[in-house]
């Protein structure tokens, strides 16, 4: 753009204060959308686990009884 001397100095200063602006202005936009988004999640999932009921642990393990006594003695 192709401005006089005084006014093409003002535009530079307004276009690097609004680049400025830009970036705190989405900076704060930003986190507070964070905070709200992540926050209200979190909320929500630890009411969720609050009234879940408890389940007792489920294991796939079965004890067995070994085959002798010191089977680990000759291996090889």
């Amino acid at each position: 753009m192709r401005l006089p001397p005084p006014l093409n100095w003002l535009w530079g200063l307004w276009k690097k204060f609004s680049h400025i602006l830009g970036m705190v202005m989405s900076w704060i936009i930003l986190t507070i959308l964070w905070i709200v988004g992540f926050g209200s999640y979190a909320i929500l999932m630890k009411l969720i686990r609050v009234f879940q009921p408890k389940k007792s642990p489920e294991s796939y393990w079965i004890e067995t009884d070994p085959d002798f006594e010191n089977s680990m003695k000759y291996q090889f």
